[in-house]
C-alpha cells in the first residue's frame, strides 16, 4: 500500500534540495583554512563590480532592465514552484496517494525548475553578448572567478 512513500519521499528531497544531501561540515568560527586553501574573493557590490567595468550610462540601464525583467521572471516561476511544491505535499500525505498525480506534480516542478535555468542563462548571455562589450564581458568574468555561466545548483 505505501511501498512507494519512502521512494517518493526520498524523490521529492533530492529534487527540492538537490545539495541537501551531502553532509555538512560542522559550523565552528574559529576554524581556519588549510594553507593549502586559498580563502575566497571578498564578493563585490553590484555597483563595484559596475565601476570596476566602467560601464556607460546606457549599459548601466540596460543590466537595470535585464535585472529587473530576470527577478520578476524567477518571481513568477518560484511562486508556482512553491504552489506545485504544496501540492505535491499534499499528494503525498494521502491515505493513498494517487501515483499519476504525483508523477505529473514532479514533472511539472521539474520543468519550473528548467524554465528558472533558462531564465538565468538567458539574463546572464544577454550581458555578457549584448550589454557589455568583449573587454569588459572578459573582465566580468575574471571578476566573477569562472570562464562560463552555470548556474550553481544544476550541477
Amino acid at each position: 500500500k505505501n511501498k512507494f512513500l519512502p521512494f517518493a519521499l526520498l524523490s521529492l528531497w533530492v529534487l527540492v534540495f538537490p545539495g541537501g544531501t551531502g553532509a555538512q561540515p560542522s559550523g565552528d568560527p574559529s576554524a581556519k583554512p588549510k594553507p593549502t586553501e586559498a580563502p575566497a574573493p571578498p564578493r563585490l557590490t553590484r555597483k563595484e563590480v559596475m565601476d570596476k567595468l566602467q560601464v556607460t550610462k546606457e549599459q548601466r540601464h540596460l543590466l537595470q532592465q535585464n535585472r529587473a525583467a530576470y527577478r520578476k521572471k524567477i518571481a513568477v516561476i518560484e511562486g508556482q514552484f512553491k504552489v506545485k511544491k504544496v501540492d505535491l505535499e499534499n499528494e503525498i500525505e494521502k491515505p493513498e496517494p494517487d501515483q499519476q498525480k504525483i508523477d505529473q506534480l514532479t514533472g511539472e516542478i521539474g520543468a519550473l525548475l528548467g524554465q528558472k535555468y533558462s531564465a538565468q542563462i538567458k539574463a546572464e548571455l544577454e550581458v555578457e553578448k549584448t550589454i557589455l562589450t568583449p573587454p569588459q564581458a572578459d573582465q566580468l568574468k575574471n571578476l566573477q572567478g569562472r570562464e562560463v555561466f552555470v548556474p550553481n545548483d544544476i550541477f
